[in-house]
């Protein structure tokens, strides 16, 4: 998809989207339910989450450290979520039947249970269709440029 220079500048023009699928109604669906869920945590609306969330869902970091968060964890600190700036960069959506992937690449400025988690972040949605509705089933985040997660860390010594 070619993108004119200057549109990229233009604060109210969605991002580029490249989306792979044979089934145009689903792909509009999946992006309007992905709208939802930019705005739930935007506006830090655990209902509105809860709705768009599929009952397994988890968030899953591999860096900076490996963590695990459940559905009902991720929804307990949403309130502790404060996002000042979200920026969606650039997406790419694949579709397949009931399933589908969205890879995104976010720059935001946000404070979490107080800490600074501001700069760009590669964030993969897992989505599965259940019951008609698009759910959320994984994320996966990885910090490109955000600081270390629980403050400072010093360089481990090399071993001699």
């Amino acid at each position: 998809m070619e993108v004119e220079p200057n549109r990229l500048l233009e604060p109210d023009v969605p991002p580029p989207v490249t989306v792979v699928t044979a089934d145009p109604a689903a792909s509009e669906d999946l992006l309007r339910r992905a709208a939802l869920w930019d705005r739930a945590i935007q506006e830090r609306d655990e209902v509105a989450a809860a709705q768009l969330l599929a009952p397994e869902f988890a968030l899953e970091l591999v860096q900076p450290v490996g963590n695990v968060m459940s559905r009902e964890v991720w929804l307990e600190v949403m309130a502790e979520y404060v996002v000042h700036e979200w920026e969606v960069e650039e997406q790419i959506v694949d579709l397949d039947g009931d399933y589908a992937a969205m890879l995104r690449r976010v720059r935001m400025q946000a404070t979490v249970m107080g800490e600074d988690r501001s700069g760009i972040f590669v964030m993969s949605d897992l989505w599965r269709r259940l019951d008609g509705e698009w759910r959320v089933w994984r994320r996966h985040s990885t910090p490109l440029s955000a600081g270390q997660l629980g403050g400072p860390t010093s360089a481990p010594e090399k071993s001699r």
